[in-house]
């Protein structure tokens, strides 16, 4: 499985045979999204400012499904923790669980807080985990990296989403968990017997959108 980064919570895994995009928002004017199968959105309520490829099947919300041959679970997050869900569609967050070539991704979305005990739980074993970083608009370092050794992810990817200090926070999470900072590849490939024995940081360098034609 290859992923690359799009900047945001927007990133591609792919297959041989099947492509999934993760919110893809907020495109600047000219460009376009890559090819997909497949689109999940982690806000509902972002729709109108997402750009999906032609013949792309979205999954926007939580539950089961299957969707060309791929798993995806959608789990549903409140923006504070104890907060209802039913009832606050614009600011449900959906984490997504996604197993691809053997590997199990967990998009964490824009998530803004830790999960809880139970939502931890729900998340089951990512293999791969896609954690949104920053004060404010994400995960503090101390969340992100107890909720790897939590779920035991062997990859975390953090995403940046324009929040204040992200190099500083970038710096400080590849300290904790023995990471270069200045190691960042414009595409991950991961395999299911090629993973770390403990949790470590890899880093995406954002790619551009396509131009339209």
């Amino acid at each position: 499985m290859d992923l690359t980064w799009y900047g945001g919570s927007c990133f591609r895994l792919r297959s041989s045979q099947v492509s999934i995009l993760t919110d893809p928002l907020d495109l600047p004017p000219g460009a376009a999204p890559p090819p997909a199968d497949i689109v999940t959105l982690s806000r509902r309520a972002l729709r109108d400012r997402a750009a999906i490829p032609a013949g792309a099947r979205l999954v926007d919300g939580p539950g089961e499904s299957e969707v060309k041959g791929v798993p995806i679970t959608g789990i549903a997050m409140g923006r504070r923790d104890g907060e209802a869900i039913e009832g606050s569609r614009a600011a449900r967050n959906t984490v997504y669980s996604i197993v691809l070539d053997g590997v199990a991704v967990c998009h964490l979305g824009r998530a803004e807080r830790a999960p809880s005990t139970q939502e931890v739980q729900d998340l089951g074993s990512p293999d791969v985990l896609l954690v949104p970083l920053g004060e404010g608009r994400g995960l503090s370092v101390s969340q992100a990296v107890t909720l790897g050794s939590q779920l035991e992810a062997k990859l975390l990817v953090p995403m940046l989403l324009g929040g204040p200090n992200e190099q500083a926070l970038l710096e400080r999470l590849c300290r904790e968990l023995g990471g270069d900072p200045a190691s960042g590849e414009p595409r991950l490939s991961v395999t299911s017997s090629g993973l770390p024995a403990t949790t470590k940081v890899a880093l995406l360098v954002p790619q551009e959108f396509p131009t339209k034609p």
